[in-house]
């Protein structure tokens, strides 16, 4: 399974000049502009058959009607260009509007503009949208393969504070948690698409965070103990990518993929970034767990769009791994005993290994490799050793 991830684009108005400073993407009423056109362009020449294009929210602009449409619209023209893929989309804080206008004839509801645009939203499908409106969540198990949880964490902006944060109602946790126990049997993987962290990311700007959805903890919990699969876990809202494994009282914890931002241009942003991933559905689900590799895409400017350089996600790396570094690094170890070097031809099956090591964990495994007197050539934008052996040796 191919998913093309990106998330939180606030789209601005071409015309709209107090705003414009806050993204990259700006648009025509059409969804057409000569940033979004080259994003378009630069997916297209990527030649990947993409079976999902997932958005996790904040398609609009400080809650701006216009930009939300706009921005639907570019999302529907990228979905054009890959016509054999689902877009599948959930609204961010920024979708709704959660401090309306006065003046505007439509602000009396943070969802209206939502629930009546053109083309329908999040589906072209009036009963899927009619529960995602009235419950704030739907589940699309039309796959054979995968179960679709779609849920609105902003759906209570509007009301008190809770514009501060996402939220999931402990009661729709329950609906989920009913709902999938109904299944007769287990899908490949289940994915969860939300715009909220479903956990504090006090990492992510190095300061508290009140941010993430109320609720999250125990709908972590509810989707493992329904026990129909493995799960896979895609935000937005930070502003922030990384991939982790979720609080879990399980043994195969959620894998969440935080996503960064595609085109906005706040000031605390660390980079423009889109993602490929890719799932093994069938070792996904022999093993019970999320298997499967990811790119990471970057825009700079000056560049446009790259594979990635960063080492936080760099061009490829994985989703997960059961085997950790000091199993690998005593097979390294093993096998030197007999060789003074070891080349990519040596460890071709530690190297499959660990494509699919989370970004975090292959860092891990390169300082274990320094602690173990280990030095190495490895390219690192594939997660991939060169050539490994002893640092005393001659």
């Amino acid at each position: 399974m191919k998913i093309l991830l990106l998330s939180d684009l606030h789209a601005v108005l071409e015309n709209d000049s107090q705003n414009l400073s806050n993204s990259r993407l700006h648009l025509d009423q059409n969804g057409n502009g000569e940033w979004g056109n080259a994003l378009i362009s630069y997916i297209s020449t990527l030649n990947i058959k993409y079976d999902l294009i997932v958005c996790c929210g904040d398609i609009a602009n400080k809650g701006s009607k216009a930009s939300f449409l706009a921005g639907w619209t570019f999302l529907n023209n990228l979905s054009r260009t890959l016509p054999n893929a689902k877009l599948v989309c959930v609204p961010g804080n920024h979708d709704h509007q959660s401090r309306p206008d006065l003046s505007d004839p439509d602000g009396f509801s943070p969802k209206h503009q939502l629930q009546f645009c053109e083309p329908p939203f999040p589906f072209n499908c009036h009963e899927k949208n009619t529960h995602f409106w009235a419950w704030n969540w739907v589940l699309d198990d039309s796959d054979p393969q995968s179960n679709l949880v779609l849920l609105n964490t902003s759906a209570y902006h509007g009301f008190s504070n809770e514009s501060h944060h996402g939220r999931v109602a402990l009661e729709t946790v329950d609906q989920i948690e009913k709902r999938l126990a109904n299944q007769s049997s287990p899908k490949a993987i289940n994915i969860l698409i939300c715009h909220h962290h479903p956990q504090r990311m006090e990492h992510a700007h190095d300061d508290y965070d009140g941010q993430q959805m109320s609720g999250g903890q125990k709908l972590l919990n509810s989707l493992q103990k329904v026990d129909q699969g493995p799960w896979l876990i895609l935000h937005g809202h930070k502003h922030y990518s990384c991939i982790s494994k979720a609080s879990s009282e399980g043994e195969d914890p959620p894998i969440v993929f935080s996503a960064g931002s595609a085109s906005a241009k706040y000031a605390d942003l660390i980079d423009n970034q889109f993602y490929s991933i890719d799932i093994d559905i069938t070792k996904t689900s022999e093993n019970e767990r999320v298997i499967g590799t990811f790119e990471t895409h970057q825009f700079s400017v000056g560049s446009g769009w790259k594979p990635s350089a960063s080492t936080n996600m760099p061009a490829k790396s994985g989703l997960g791994s059961n085997i950790n570094s000091r199993t690998l690094i005593n097979r390294i170890k093993a096998l030197l005993k007999n060789e003074a070097f070891l080349e990519e031809t040596d460890i071709k099956d530690i190297n499959d290994e660990l494509r699919y090591f989370l970004p975090a964990e292959f860092k891990k495994f390169k300082s274990r490799l320094e602690k173990n007197s280990l030095v190495s050539d490895i390219d690192e934008a594939n997660q991939f050793i060169l050539q490994v052996g002893p640092a005393n040796a001659k």
